[in-house]
Order: C-alpha cells, then structure tokens, then sequence
C-alpha cells in the first residue's frame, strides 16, 4: 500500500483498575460516505467486544494503536464475503494484511443488511500474542486506521485517498447497568411461557440462574414454583445484576362439590340457604339462580327467597379464577305448596277414608301433612249406594215366571242385578207352588150319591169344579157306581159309625177282612189323611168340620164332621 496511515496513540492518563468496570468508546464514525459508511465501536471489561460495521459489497479493515501502516499493527479484516475464517491479521508495511496464525478473535455475530455488514467480535485484553495489541480496562484513547476497498471487490488492492483514514477513540467509563425491576413474585396460568414474564427495563433477557448462562428462549415453559432471572441492556452494557421472579401456576379450578340446602321444601316466605365446600385456586364463584327465585352470591354460600308460585327449578354454580372456569355443578330443587283436594265418590262398597270404614253418604274432611310437612286438607263428598237385599215371597199355583225362566216347584231362588247406580241388588224369592188339582174317584154307592148338594142315582162320570184352600183351580172327577138293591147282602156286610163324626173322634167300621188301606178325602179332592185301618180310624185333629169321602176296598162312604 502506498499510502502510509499515521498512528497517534495518545494516553491521557492511567487509573487503578476497578474490578467489574466497563470502558468504552462509544459509537466512532470513521466513513461517513454515502452507501460506504463505517464504524467501530469497542468496549473494555474483563474482555475486549468490538462491533465493526462496513459496505456489504467489498472489504474493510481497522487496526489499533497505529496512525499509519507501520509494520507489526494488529489489525482485523473483512475480506470475504463468507465466514471469515482468517479476522485476525497484522501489517508487515504497506502491503495487504497478514493473517495471524493465531486466531484470538472470536465472531459472535456477522449479519448484513440494507447494504451494511455488522461484526461481532471478541478476545482477551491480552491474548499474549506479539501481534496482538493488549487492552487494558482504563479511561484512556487510542488511535485507530481504517481502509476499504475502492471497487466492489475482496481482493486486498490499493484503497485510495478517499478510502483510509485514522480516528482518536476516547474510552469513557460505562456506569454499570442495574438489574431491571418488577414483583419477585408471579402468577400465571399453566403452559405460560417465558415471554410472559414483567420486568421493568430495557433489551430484557431471561435466564435459569442468577449469574452466567444462555438466555433463555421466549417460548420456553414456565414451571411452578420456579425462580427465573432477568437483566437488562441499556447502551449494549447488559446488567450484571438480575432480578429474581419466583413463578406460581394456577390451573383452572375444579368443579365445586356438592351443593348443600334443601332439595324440598314448603313454601313459607322465608329464604333457603345453600353453600358449597370452597374449591382450591378459586377466585370467585358464580351461580345461577332458578327462574322464580332472587339471590346472588360471588362466594360459597348463597341465600335464595322462592315465588309462591315457583315449582321446581335447577339451581347452578361454578368456581373460577383468572385462568378459567370450572365445570358446572347443579341441583334440582322442588317447592311444594299447601295441598288441598276434594274428592267426589259413589260407591257401592264401604269406602275407606283416613282409617275409618264409612257406610253412610255424607261430606268428610281430613286435615293432615304431606310427606313434605306442607297443610294438607282433603274434603271427601261420598254417596254411598248399599247393596240391596231383598225376599220376595210367593204363593202361586202351577208354576211361576221370573227373569224369563219359570219355575214349577217351592223352593228359595237367588239372583243378581244391578241399580240405577250401578250396585249389586240380591233378590231372594221365596216361592210356593202350589197344584192345580184334577182328582179322579171310582166309587160305589147304594142307590143314590149326593155329592156338595147334588144327588146321584145312575151310575156315570160326573166332574165338579173347585177352588183349593190355597187359591188353586182344581176339579174332581167321580166314576160312579150306583148299586142295586140286589146287592144289599154285600153291604150289609158292613157298618161304619158314627156319622156324622165329631172332630178329633174316631170312626170305627166293620168290615170283611182286616188291615184295610183306605184315604179320606175332601170335597176339593185332596187327600187329607190316609193309612190301614183294622176297624177304627182315628180323625186327625186338623181337619176341620165338612164334608170328606172315606175310601176303602174300592167303596166311598161320604163323612160328615162337626
């Protein structure tokens, strides 16, 4: 290089060294072309940073502690467009830069952008290298060189006048940065991350520990009951301090538990109370109320009044807090209200009512409770329709029609009906039946019969009609037999007295031959007494005075009684 760069290292003073202190330059424009600009910006702690920005499109160098191209100047080199693999370099004249064999430069970021590449790069104050320039952590200045390549290349080539120069940097002491500020205590939600962490300050970072370490990521997940650190950087001088933020993670709360109060009741003006159990990480709790009720509560107990005319209803409640709400726990509840009823039964059977057996028509009132304790008043209007047992007696001669089937014999005949009112109604029928009669006599007699007035003396069939004790037409029919006075030697041959008879008294007869059957009857044809007789026949004392036909041995004798 045919330019020589003159280097002025002016130290305006030496200061003890203070363990922790920062010195820097500040930001020195050493280009201020248009679309060529460059700077350098350096800063001296326990290690030297620099930050070297140039043109994108060609190479670029500075060197320190030099105000031209002297043999032996550290200087650093952007001469590709790539990784620089070669950033450490010295002068050995005005010729292109030399790489050092040691590369004590370490480039912690190389970016580009809008036309302008910016370099990271740091090293130890003193590396030890003999082509290295040794920093020292104090207020002094330093004289800097810098050139740039006049076309858009890589290749180290003569720069030009217009592309070199030389700086004076001026370190100044950097007042150390203050760890930021805000609460050492945090609450969040589960699956918060590290970029929802507050700290008051500026360029904020996060780490895991309160001294060293990597930034943490924005994205990385908070863990309950961690502690996590944060400093600042104001002026690209990070604070050394960091202020400590304990973190707590709040889930959403459960469902609260059972809701307590009661589920029935009667209605009675007053307010009915329910609560819950308080539910863990809980802020605040909502309910709501069945349609028909007032209340309201943001706690664990709640005070309901219900409408006379509320029923039932679903009475609800959830627990929240800033992360969510849990799910809902429910219950039904029943109002019953004072029970009244009136009851209208007709019944045929005894009805039971309140443990009483009721058999009379008439209104009933029970006072009582339900189930529930509410008034309960039941008004019973009962018509009560007995069964009707009823006995018919009849006397009827021949035979007898009832409900359509007839009966000819005596006896006791139950049937069934049903009332107007839909009862059962027995009917018992006492029947008597009595005979209609139509008695047929064979008799002889001698000479002449007389029979109720009328006087026989031929022998024929003759019929006479009667009215039976019980009512009954009957008709007795006579064979008769009128005998000759040729035959005066049979009857002879026996006697029947006395007669007429008195009642109760006895006949005696003569006949041929003993152990005779005989009957007597009376003038309606009915037989009234019969048997053997030997000679006498004793009257039944139920006959009465009239007239009867004693028969025997195929003859009828007409008796009278009185």
């Amino acid at each position: 290089m045919k330019t020589t760069f003159n280097l002025l290292l002016v130290f305006i003073g030496f200061f003890c060294k203070v363990k922790s202190q920062t010195y820097t330059t500040g930001v020195i424009n050493l280009s201020p072309t248009s679309g060529l600009a460059m700077t350098a910006k350096i800063d001296v702690a326990s290690q030297v940073t620099l930050t070297l920005t140039g043109p994108t499109n060609r190479w670029f160098a500075i060197g320190f502690n030099s105000n031209s191209m002297t043999s032996g100047t550290d200087v650093v080199s952007a001469h590709s467009s790539g990784t620089l693999l070669s950033f450490d370099c010295n002068l050995t004249g005005t010729s292109a830069p030399v790489t050092d064999a040691q590369q004590n430069w370490t480039i912690t970021s190389d970016a580009s952008s809008g036309g302008v590449r910016t370099i990271v790069a740091t090293r130890a104050l003193n590396t030890g290298d003999a082509n290295d320039y040794a920093f020292s952590s104090n207020p002094a200045s330093i004289n800097l060189i810098w050139a740039r390549a006049s076309s858009n290349t890589f290749n180290y080539s003569y720069h030009g006048g217009s592309n070199r120069g030389v700086s004076l940097a001026q370190f100044s002491l950097v007042t150390p940065t203050a760890a930021p500020t805000g609460s050492s205590s945090q609450t969040f939600c589960s699956g918060a991350t590290i970029g929802q962490l507050n700290a008051n300050g500026t360029s904020i970072q996060w780490y895991a520990n309160s001294t060293g370490g990597n930034p943490l990521l924005s994205s990385t997940v908070l863990v309950n009951g961690t502690t996590y650190y944060a400093s600042q950087t104001i002026n690209g001088q990070e604070s050394l301090s960091r202020l400590a933020v304990t973190v707590t993670l709040n889930s959403i709360p459960s469902a609260p538990g059972v809701i307590n109060g009661n589920l029935d009741f009667c209605y009675d003006a007053t307010s009915q109370q329910y609560s819950i159990n308080n539910v863990q990480g809980a802020t605040s709790y909502v309910w709501t109320n069945p349609n028909g009720t007032t209340g309201s509560s943001i706690g664990t107990n709640i005070s309901l009044l219900f409408s006379p005319s509320f029923e039932t209803g679903s009475l609800q409640v959830y627990a929240q807090n800033n992360c969510g709400q849990s799910a809902t726990t429910s219950i039904t509840i029943n109002q019953h209200l004072p029970f009244s009823q009136t009851l209208n039964v007709s019944t045929c059977s005894p009805y039971n009512f309140n443990g009483q057996t009721l058999i009379e028509s008439g209104a009933y009132t029970y006072q009582g409770t339900t189930i529930w304790g509410c008034d309960s008043t039941i008004l019973l209007n009962l018509s009560y329709n007995a069964p009707i047992n009823q006995t018919i007696n009849i006397q009827t001669c021949g035979s007898y029609s009832w409900n359509g089937q007839s009966y000819f014999n005596s006896g006791i005949y139950i049937d069934t009906f049903q009332t107007n009112s839909g009862c059962d109604s027995i009917v018992t029928l006492d029947l008597s039946i009595y005979p209609i009669e139509a008695i047929v006599i064979d008799t002889s007699v001698i000479d002449v019969f007389t029979w109720n007035g009328t006087e026989y003396n031929s022998s024929g069939t003759y019929t006479q009609f009667f009215s039976s004790v019980f009512g009954c037409d009957s008709s007795v029919t006579i064979n008769l037999t009128i005998l000759e006075n040729g035959l005066n030697e049979q009857i002879e041959r026996f006697s029947l007295y006395p007669n007429p008879v008195g009642e109760n008294q006895t006949i005696y007869l003569e006949v041929f031959e003993t152990n005779t059957n005989y009957s007597l009857t009376n003038e309606n044809g009915q037989i009234v007494q019969k048997g053997e007789t030997s000679g006498s026949i004793k009257l039944n004392s139920e006959l009465k005075s009239g007239t009867y036909f004693l028969s025997f041995q195929n003859r009828t004798v007409k008796i009278l009684i009185k």
